[in-house]
Order: structure tokens, then sequence, then C-alpha cells
């Protein structure tokens, strides 16, 4: 499995860093400041995003940290979407830090779009739901009403992929979606009605019948395999689709036989490449919490900076911090220097959370195992069997001493 984590890291590296030793502000800036991206556009504006949607589940990194009111929370940047969510805990503030500059640029426009428009126009926007349906001219449209509002570098970046952007709306305009695209093998197992069906269930009883009896078919895991060895699928996990295919597949199992499909978007954009709207929204893009999550906007920091070189550099202190799976693409020494930078940088009795995928967990560095609590107990009672993405082999929770 070492031999996976170093391949992984080598091509994620590549795919998702700029490899150069920022000098960006550590402290915090105003999400839409001038000041945030460092590095020169140039050298970055042909890059999509990578993460234009996460497989992460926010429901139990919340719950894992337990946010009480005033709290500091630094979290990986990434889409926003986790960041979003830990508003409605009502924190003072949330520092996100993010070391790719097109993340930034994502976060840039997607919480200028909450910021500035209304519901209707922000799903248009972002392509979900109802807004699934906007033509590239209209979303093209409400992408050009948020031009005066993105920092130059940002705007750059976008008017150079505003047409792409446009056609696909904006969670679909990253390669996380593109390169996994199980939603292209599908049609090798089932019909559309039949997939429309599996997407409907409430009742999990009956969307258990279904699983065993109708859709875990010899077709259904061919389809999955093929899926994992297309040529779309990073190439870096190719030699290990042995071992992680049947780790996924098992993942999907567990999800499908624990938690209702309409409360899981995540099974609809990988069976369908979309989120209709039909069956079920992320929390982050319902309706109820689009306005509480614009309240709070101001609380955020956006910074584009290394996250070791941020620990190193920060005088703040958190309450608590999601670290993501950023330590997937490290050594276990980096990774353990990256969780201690993080230690180091923690309150004493704040959480800390991170997410490995199946195959690739490194564990909690042996020199903090004095100053720190594994939360194991918590961690099983918050992921077995109510985890939504398929690619997590655990949450990982520690509280400081």
């Amino acid at each position: 499995m070492s031999r996976i984590l170093s391949a992984i890291g080598r091509r994620i590296g590549r795919r998702a860093v700029i490899p150069e030793m920022l000098t960006s502000n550590v402290r915090g800036l105003s999400l839409l400041s001038e000041d945030i991206l460092r590095s020169d556009v140039e050298k970055w504006k042909n890059d999509r995003v990578v993460f234009a949607w996460q497989g992460e589940d926010h429901r139990p990194i919340t719950k894992a940290l337990e946010i009480k009111e005033g709290s500091t929370i630094f979290s990986i940047a990434s889409a926003g979407y986790n960041p979003s969510m830990l508003l409605l805990e009502n924190p003072t503030k949330v520092v996100m830090v993010d070391n790719n500059p097109t993340q930034i640029a994502w976060c840039m426009l997607y919480f200028s779009a909450i910021k500035n428009l209304t519901y209707e126009e922000f799903r248009s926007l972002v392509g979900f739901g109802e807004g699934a349906t906007t033509t590239p001219d209209e979303r093209g449209r409400i992408y050009d009403s948020l031009r005066g509002s993105l920092p130059s570098k940002a705007l750059v970046y976008w008017d150079f992929h505003r047409d792409n952007m446009s056609k696909s709306g904006m969670y679909l305009f990253g390669n996380y979606i593109r390169l996994w695209g199980l939603g292209r093998f599908v049609p090798i197992a089932h019909s559309q009605e039949t997939l429309d069906k599996f997407l409907s269930f409430a009742d999990i009883d009956k969307q258990r019948s279904f699983y065993e009896e109708q859709w875990d078919s010899w077709r259904w895991r061919r389809a999955f395999q093929e899926a994992l060895a297309s040529e779309h699928f990073p190439a870096v996990f190719r030699p290990f689709m042995d071992l992680l295919a049947q780790k996924w597949l098992n993942r999907f199992l567990e999800i499908c036989i624990n938690i209702p499909n309409v409360d899981n978007p995540q099974i609809e954009i990988h069976l369908t490449n979309k989120i209709s709207g039909k069956y079920g929204l992320p929390d982050f893009w319902r309706r109820e919490n689009f306005a509480p999550i614009r309240e709070r906007l101001d609380r955020f920091e956006l910074i584009h900076i290394d996250v070791n070189e941020y620990f190193e550099r920060t005088s703040e202190n958190f309450d608590g911090f999601v670290l993501s799976n950023v330590g997937d693409v490290y050594s276990k020494g980096e990774h353990d220097q990256y969780v201690t930078r993080a230690i180091k940088r923690g309150k004493p009795g704040s959480r800390i959370t991170y997410l490995s995928i199946a195959g690739t967990n490194k564990g909690w560095p042996d020199a903090e195992k004095d100053n720190i609590r594994v939360e194991q107990e918590l961690s099983e009672s918050l992921i077995q069997g109510k985890e939504r993405g398929i690619f997590w082999d655990d949450l990982h929770i520690a509280t400081l001493k």
C-alpha cells in the first residue's frame, strides 16, 4: 500500500499543487481581496479546478468538531463546501487555506455568487437542481454579472474558462467527476427506469431489499470495475485497482444498505454525474441554508499558501481543524509533520479531524500521543453506517489535551 501512497502523491502533487514556496500573508483577508492570489496567473490559468465537487461528507466532520459559538476553525479550502457548512454552527472565524490557486479562484467565484445572486441564479451558475437546465448563454450572463466582484487574477482565470464553465455549470467544470466517470458505465448494468427507482428510495429497508435483489448484479459489479479501469480514471491507480476496486465496491454496498439514497446526493452524482434535485440536495445547496451562509460570509478568511508553511508562520490558535485528506499524498513522515504542525496550533480541548482514502491510513504521530486523545469510539459512531462518501476508510478524530 505504500507504493499506492507514493504514486498517488506524485500524481496528485503534479496535478493539484503549484510547486512554489508562496510568500502569502498568513493573516486572513476578505474573500475577494486583490492580495490573496500571490502566484502569476499566466502559469495556472490553463488548469482546470481539481475539486469542483468533493467526496467528503461534512456531517460527521461537523459533528466531530463540536463547534461552540465563538470558535475559530481551520479548514482546507478545496471547493468551499465543508467550510460553508461550518458557518451554520456559528463560529467567530473560519480560516480557509489552499496551495492550489485554481481552488482559491473557485472559492472566490463560488462565494461571490452566494453573496451577490438570488438562490435561483446561484443554482443556475453552479448547475444543480433546476439550474442544471440553464442554457450556456444564460449561465454566461449570470457569470458576467459577477465579473466586477472578482479580483484581477481570479477574473483572468474565469474569463479564460468562461465558455466551458457556462456549458457545464461550476460543479461539473472540475476534474474530479470527469475522471471518476462511473455514470458512463451504469447503463451496462441497469436501465434508466431501474436507476431512477434506486435513486428515489427514502425507506432504507425497501432500498436494502432492492439493492440485494435487483441492483447488486454481476453486470453492476462489472460496470463498477470497468469504470475504474477506464482511460479516464487516473492511471496512477490502475496497478492497484484489484485492491482498491473491491474496497470501494464494499463501501458502496455499506452505504446503500444503511443510508437512504434520497439523503445521499453523492450516490446520484456518482451514478449520473449530476445533481438533478429530484431526489435530494447536498445540505450546502439547500435553499434554507443559502441565506444563513450568505449572512456569515464575512467570518471567512481565505489564504493562498502551502498548509505546512501556514502552520509554521501563523500565530492563530484554533478550536478545531478540518485537515481533509491532504495527508494522503504525503509519506508517513510528511503526514506526521503535517498533523503535528496542526496540533501545535490547537487550543487545549480542540478537535483535529482528517480523512484517509481506502487503504492509506497513516494513523497519528507517535511523538504526539501524549498530547492528544484519539477518539476512536466517536469516530466509529460517526462513520459506520453513516458516512456517505465512497472513498474513505476512516474519519480520524483526536482531542488535544
